[in-house]
């Protein structure tokens, strides 16, 4: 390839200086901007980018503008992902050692739980079943902007949105309503004459080349907390009882040798939560792209998607290192620390000596309240200040919300737009993938109707949408977040709950684990969709809530839980016998403790492995170091699957969902298509 095509941004960018961030972005768009489109995005952040790929991937002939309000990709909170987001990004975008060019990589869950004296830590993980990342959010979203413009998805940065909705023309998303106005509107029998018309799309920029309003069939809202159109149709809702803030902020790691020896396999590559009774901690290992230039950055992304649409194995990709030296993009590696805390906890009166902003105040206090954290940070980690701007530490308070509204006429909301619970275990983006592929799915379900069924086929998919959004998503999510919490405030409940979770959930997803992302992963909910834990879930917190103050759970409630979680434990052995010695490192298949065993037995699907020369992270199945790119070792594991074609597996009981629950909208999905 010709030197100059491969450095065209750099090129651009060297013959204008002057030339702004989001005009570099905006002119990798394949079209220009007309004001029409049949699906407008608000929000180019992951999972809005997401969804438009998955539409365009499965309805190319429709036309997909996305609209965001920063001017570039920006690093923000939510880097960690697990399963869903990997499995989509295989099967809808790229393979995943193409991923691992740009990001580190990541291997399960690690679980610390400390108490406030340090003399106690309790260890638990799980890993070997799939292969995800640690994302710098810049580089993901700019990845994810870049594909979506190859695929022919108008992407425009610096363009603020807002919404205008029709007068008259709201829909009510309540369920026993939109039944009525189904019925009324002659979708059984085919003869509904009656069109629907989706909010208006506003535009403020400073472009001249983009006008002031888009017209679309479909409007997607993916503003996240912003919640730029759900707004519009009324306030958030606090889910009752306590609420969570987040304090944050990014540091460069030292010497893994550092780390306390209590703190078993710090070193290896999952994201490390450090539990304690008010709340826990993230440790987040990230490859960051931040100091490298936007336009080098893109002549960096353009060379890989170009690489991947020509059919390239990554394995014939320069590593790491190369592409930094080849498009003059510097990288290091830092990590993202911070705490997710109750606010029903009573803080001192006075935080002044923990430092000068409160988010710094904040997070310094539950540092110095650990002396296990304390050590861990004070030793193992430099501080990074203002790393990424004016700012050190990071703040983001009352996290836990839903919308009442995510759906109506014309539109869908996706993502944080739809609600949040909390960044523990990560499902900003592994749920939201989820609601981008549901949306995405109903969007084209919506659109392929015949115009005399339109409406009432909207409608339908709207009081489907809402139903998994509001009644099936984020009260399951919010539930399993306080069973997590509870565990915190004792380490025997830690233990119990934490096995009770890998049995349950882990058990589920092995079951149906496959490189195509589906329809029946929507269900999975990152755990927390499946009907099992969820009883299991309501038994816990029937016993330990209500909880005030993060105060210790009584003797009495602590052997109620522990012979729920022996009921749960048993039930689960006797239907579901699993090989769990291969993802757990300190358990045998049957769940019970192994002392001295502190690595997982032979069997799991990947493990990882480190680089005999740069000594970074990669899975045993790389031929070489995607980093250095140094010749791969043997693999110290076997290689293996479930060992049952997806296909052949068998949904019991305990797994499969009631038809009155989300299998259901599964099902009434597939009539409307029928229908269709």
């Amino acid at each position: 390839m010709d030197v100059h095509a491969i450095h065209r941004f750099t090129e651009l960018r060297r013959k204008d200086p002057e030339l702004s961030d989001s005009t570099l972005l905006n002119s990798n768009n394949e079209t220009g901007f007309t004001g029409k489109a049949d699906v407008v995005v608000a929000g180019a952040g992951i999972i809005g980018l997401c969804y438009a790929i998955h539409l365009k991937n499965t309805s190319p002939h429709l036309k997909i503008e996305v609209f965001e309000k920063s001017p570039a990709p920006v690093q923000k909170i939510g880097e960690s992902t697990l399963s869903p987001f990997s499995t989509f990004a295989n099967s809808e975008i790229l393979p995943h050692d193409y991923f691992l060019r740009l990001f580190g990589m990541k291997d399960g869950l690690q679980f610390y739980c400390v108490d406030q004296h340090g003399h106690s830590v309790s260890a638990e993980d799980v890993g070997g079943i799939d292969l995800s990342f640690q994302l710098d959010r810049r580089m993901s979203e700019l990845l994810l902007t870049m594909w979506a413009q190859k695929l022919g998805i108008n992407v425009y940065h610096g363009v603020d949105i807002d919404f205008e909705i029709p007068e008259g023309r709201a829909v009510d998303s309540s369920a026993s309503h939109i039944r009525e106005t189904v019925s009324d509107s002659g979708i059984e029998h085919g003869r509904s004459t009656d069109s629907f018309t989706s909010p208006r799309a506003i535009l403020k920029h400073p472009f001249q080349s983009v006008g002031s309003h888009v017209s679309a069939r479909m409007v997607c809202d993916a503003t996240g907390f912003s919640r730029k159109l759900t707004s519009k149709f009324g306030n958030k809702e606090k889910f009752p009882g306590w609420n969570c803030d987040a304090y944050w902020a990014y540091f460069r790691p030292r010497d893994d040798s550092k780390v306390e020896s209590r703190l078993d396999h710090w070193d290896y590559p999952a994201t490390k939560h450090m539990c304690f009774p008010e709340g826990w901690g993230w440790f987040i290992n990230l490859i960051s792209w931040h100091h490298a230039p936007l336009s080098n950055l893109m002549d960096l992304v353009a060379y890989i998607i170009d690489k991947a649409k020509h059919g390239v194995p990554a394995s014939e990709l320069p590593c790491t290192r190369d592409l930094s030296a080849m498009f003059d993009c510097p990288y290091e590696f830092i990590t993202s620390i911070g705490f997710a805390v109750r606010n029903d906890f009573k803080l001192p009166e006075n935080l002044e000596e923990y430092g000068d902003a409160e988010s710094e105040r904040k997070f310094t206090y539950f540092k110095r309240r650990y002396p296990t954290l304390e050590r861990l940070l004070d030793e193992g980690y430099d501080l990074l200040p203002k790393y990424y701007g004016k700012q050190t530490y990071f703040v983001r308070k009352a996290m836990a919300y839903q919308s009442p509204i995510v759906a109506g006429e014309g539109w869908l909301a996706v993502g944080n737009s739809g609600g949040f619970t909390n960044p523990l275990i990560s499902p900003g983006i592994n749920a939201g993938i989820c609601t981008a592929f549901f949306a995405s799915t109903l969007t084209t379900t919506i659109l392929t109707a015949p115009e005399e069924n339109s409406r009432a086929v909207m409608q339908r998919g709207v009081e489907i949408y809402q139903s998994y959004i509001h009644d099936f998503a984020m009260p399951r999510l919010h539930q399993q977040c306080r069973v997590w919490y509870n565990s915190f405030r004792d380490h025997r409940l830690f233990k119990a709950l934490i096995r009770c979770f890998w049995a349950t959930v882990i058990d589920d997803y092995d079951a149906h684990y496959g490189d195509q992302y589906t329809l029946e992963d929507t269900k999975w909910l990152v755990g927390a969709g499946s009907d099992a834990y969820q009883k299991l879930c309501t038994e816990v917190l029937d016993v330990l809530e209500p909880s005030i103050g993060c105060a210790a759970p009584s003797e009495q409630q602590v052997e109620q839980v522990l012979a729920i979680s022996d009921r749960c434990l048993t039930r689960r052995r006797e239907l579901h016998p699993e090989k769990w010695s291969r993802y757990l490192r300190e358990y045998d298949d049957d769940f019970q403790s192994v002392p001295g065993k502190h690595e997982r037995a032979a069997g799991g699907r990947l493990c990882a492995i480190k680089c005999k020369e740069c000594k970074h992270w990669m899975h045993d199945r790389a031929p070489a170091c995607p980093i250095c790119g140094t010749e791969s070792e043997a693999s110290r594991y076997a290689i293996a699957g479930s060992g049952v074609p997806a296909a052949e597996q068998t949904i019991t009981g305990d797994q499969a969902m009631g038809a009155s629950g989300i299998a259901g909208m599964l099902e009434q999905l597939s009539l409307i298509k029928q229908q269709v």
